[in-house]
């Protein structure tokens, strides 16, 4: 009995040796989770500040995402109750909680604090692989401080895909890493569920499964026997087969899948909404110099001189170096840039039209963050490529397109700086001529330095610079974004959801109601489209879009629509989706049966009869309502379910001229009423009397004698810019009262 207590101290002592060697051991992990922490609580203070949309439509759409797996539990894409092909559904699984049950604004708010966490916890992989590579705890700190002071982490005030794509692409070139360099079955099984969730978390990333093979086979290569090189490249695809036989059978079955897909020519289709990016020629002309043309914006985000070493490094340690660990990285990190590179460049000139998207590119800065201190922890790397280096960077910027932009660029953020590069430079070529000048010339100190000062004094400047350019160019980036309107013309910190989400705040955001979009803007196509995308931004219970006579949605193909037509003798709808309807006030192709809930700022919330019917339908009018040079148009009321008898109905009528033309004659006639005046820039309006038969309908003609040139049909961009029509007067505005008496 008395041997009991000294039992159960000494168990405690050994439980409690246990906890303190594993904290001993995971000390630094746990640094660095703090470290993680400290930077994403500065980062969720600025993008909290965020309070709107900035980049359409891919915020609508992982908004969209995100609402309908909240609302129909399925982690499946759908956008307005379709299925869609969408392969990016990470994002919106992590927003979808957010969204569940609240109105938009809440969500968005919480939405964007997430974003903060989510994005800067790319710190935490690129800590670990940077300890891994370097074997040196104060430098992984200092890559995983950097990781997240980019300007690019500007992104993470946006509902997109970078925010979560960012962290996974870390951690997948973590797991890349370690199955290269440590070649086991778990290794191989860790690493194909971080490139399952690389994909899931942005489609681009797909890439990744063709370079991985190319990693490892540069990396066994190297280590191959020594003899002829046919022996040792038989010697590679063995050793490479044997250390990675969960990859080569994943692989087999990879390739068997795409052979049946290619077959029956749907081999693209596995990206899904991207699927066009796998069509057509991926090697399009002007290829070689737009490579290089594409390090340009990551070199000068990075501070020049961190980018010029890190890259020079990479090509001493591919070649020269014998440490598994180091060369490991090296063949990782070239294979994965130089696809991305490659991935990114096509995808620009392609589709691109002739921007850079440097978002698209960023993912491998931390990459060369690991191989910046790789290359100041290694005394013996050759200086050579730095020559190499510094040559390729220049000749980037000599091609670099410099374009001065009045706000944040999304697809490049640091091209806010090209606005003092081309007043220090005084043109685009002096501009070019500058930075390439500047970075020769960082190039040629830095190999001073290190013959002079010594390598840990010129080690030392490196990282001063590499501290401030970074999180300087972050701050300014910010700065750009947060004190220039944005796209919607609005300030982004100011809170829009008292001026939009009425809608929700009405039916409540689990109700279902139809938005059908029309143009109530005159002349003007993108105030038109952004106002639609308000409508549906701020209210989630904005769950179908209807289009009529394929007129103005506003949104791309991603977001499927309902097409909307009428019976014209009846007025029967072919559809009747849901028991709400948003639409304009200003719509003058047809009004639906129902009661008119509210309205605000040119919309109004209709409670719609079921089935759907149009109480009026126009005819032969331009789909925004201008009449058609020699054509009489037509308003079409249609008789009541129910109606007794032939019924007078009232119809008020509100008719303008175009701009910079004298008052145009106009007249509306119909069986019962006719008005006949002239219209000028200013509306005006009229009421109506037409007589309904028991059955059927009654016609009121529209007709001006006069047309001149008009803006173009709002249908599409496209079709808005391409041409301008001829229209004689528009009509503006169709109500039809309630009140009625018989004929």
């Amino acid at each position: 009995m008395e041997g009991a207590p000294a039992t159960t101290s000494g168990a405690r002592e050994r439980r409690g040796s246990l906890w303190q060697s594993f904290l001993a051991a995971r000390r630094y992990e746990i640094g660095a989770a703090g470290l993680w922490l400290v930077l994403a609580t500065v980062l969720a203070g600025l993008t909290s500040q965020v309070a709107d949309w900035y980049v359409m439509t891919d915020e609508l759409l992982y908004e969209r995402l995100a609402i309908s797996i909240a609302h129909l539990h399925s982690p499946l894409p759908h956008i307005h109750g379709e299925l869609i092909g969408n392969v990016n559904q990470l994002y919106p699984l992590l927003l979808a909680p957010l969204f569940r049950g609240n109105l938009v604004p809440p969500g968005l708010h919480d939405a964007h604090i997430l974003n903060g966490f989510v994005m800067s916890s790319a710190a935490v992989p690129a800590f670990l692989l940077a300890r891994r590579v370097t074997q040196s705890v104060r430098l992984s700190y200092v890559v995983a401080a950097l990781t997240v002071c980019i300007p690019w982490i500007a992104l993470s005030s946006f509902l997109m895909t970078e925010v979560v794509a960012y962290p996974v692409f870390v951690w997948a070139a973590l797991a890349l890493h370690h199955a290269t360099a440590s070649p086991r079955a778990r290794h191989d099984v860790l690493l194909l569920f971080a490139l399952g969730l690389a994909i899931l978390a942005r489609t681009q990333f797909a890439v990744l499964l063709v370079a991985l093979p190319f990693a490892l086979v540069v990396h066994e290569f190297a280590f191959a026997p020594r003899g002829s090189l046919r022996r040792r490249v038989v010697a590679t695809g063995r050793g490479v087969v044997s250390a990675h036989r969960v990859l080569a059978v994943a692989y087999g079955c990879f390739v068997l899948a795409a052979l049946v897909l290619l077959a029956a020519g749907r081999l693209s289709s596995l990206l899904g909404t991207y699927s066009v990016t796998a069509e057509g020629n991926l090697f399009p002309s002007g290829m070689a110099h737009s490579l290089v043309e594409h390090l340009a914006p990551i070199g000068l985000g990075m501070g020049i001189l961190p980018f010029v070493v890190g890259i020079a490094w990479l090509g001493t340690a591919l070649v020269r170096s014998r440490i598994r660990e180091q060369h490991a990285f090296a063949s990782v990190a070239t294979v994965v840039i130089l696809a991305l590179l490659f991935e990114v460049t096509s995808y620009d000139l392609r589709f691109g039209q002739g921007r850079l998207h440097d978002r698209y590119l960023f993912y491998v800065v931390p990459l060369v963050l690991v191989a910046l201190a790789a290359a100041l922890r290694d005394r013996n790397w050759s200086r050579w490529p730095l020559f190499a280096s510094v040559g390729l960077l220049a000749m980037a910027f000599a091609y670099l397109p410099v374009i001065r932009y009045d706000k944040f660029n999304v697809d490049s953020p640091v091209a806010f700086l090209n606005g003092a590069l081309l007043d220090a430079g005084g043109s685009v070529n002096g501009a070019r001529l500058l930075l390439a000048f500047a970075t020769i010339v960082a190039g040629l100190l830095f190999l001073l330095a290190s013959a002079l000062l010594g390598r840990r004094r010129a080690a030392v400047i490196l990282l001063v610079i590499a501290a401030l350019a970074m999180p300087v160019q972050a701050g300014l980036a910010f700065n750009r974004l947060f004190t220039a309107d944005g796209t919607s013309g609005r300030p982004l910190t100011v809170d829009q959801s008292v001026v939009f989400d009425w809608i929700d705040r009405k039916l409540g955001p689990g109700a279902k109601v139809t938005m059908i979009p029309y143009p109530l803007l005159y002349g003007t196509y993108w105030g038109n489209v952004a106002y639609w995308w308000n409508v549906e931004f701020w209210n989630a219970s904005i769950q179908r879009a209807a289009v009529y006579e394929q007129a103005f949605t506003g949104t791309p193909g991603t977001f499927p629509t309902i097409a909307l037509s009428f019976d014209r003798t009846t007025g029967r709808a072919n559809v009747s989706p849901t028991d709400y309807v948003a639409q304009a006030v200003a719509e003058t192709r047809f009004a639906l049966a129902g009661d008119v809930l509210n309205n605000d700022r040119g919309l109004e919330l209709v409670r719609a009869a079921r089935p759907w019917r149009a109480e009026w339908l126009a005819l032969d009018l331009y789909r925004d309502g201008w009449t058609v040079p020699k054509v009489v148009g037509r308003i079409r009321v249609f008789a009541a379910p129910g109606q007794t008898g032939p019924t007078m109905r009232f119809l008020t009528v509100s008719v303008r001229g175009p701009q910079g033309q004298p008052a145009r004659e106009f007249q509306l006639v119909s069986n019962a009423s006719d008005w006949r005046a002239q219209a000028g820039v200013q509306p005006t309006s009229d009421q109506l009397s037409i007589c309904v038969p028991q059955h059927g309908y009654a016609d009121v003609q529209v007709s001006a004698r006069r047309y001149t040139p008009i803006y173009g049909d709002p249908r599409s961009d496209a079709s808005f810019s391409s041409y301008a029509r001829s229209g004689g007067v528009l009509v503006t505005g169709i109500a039809l009262a309630d009140e009625t008496r018989p004929c």
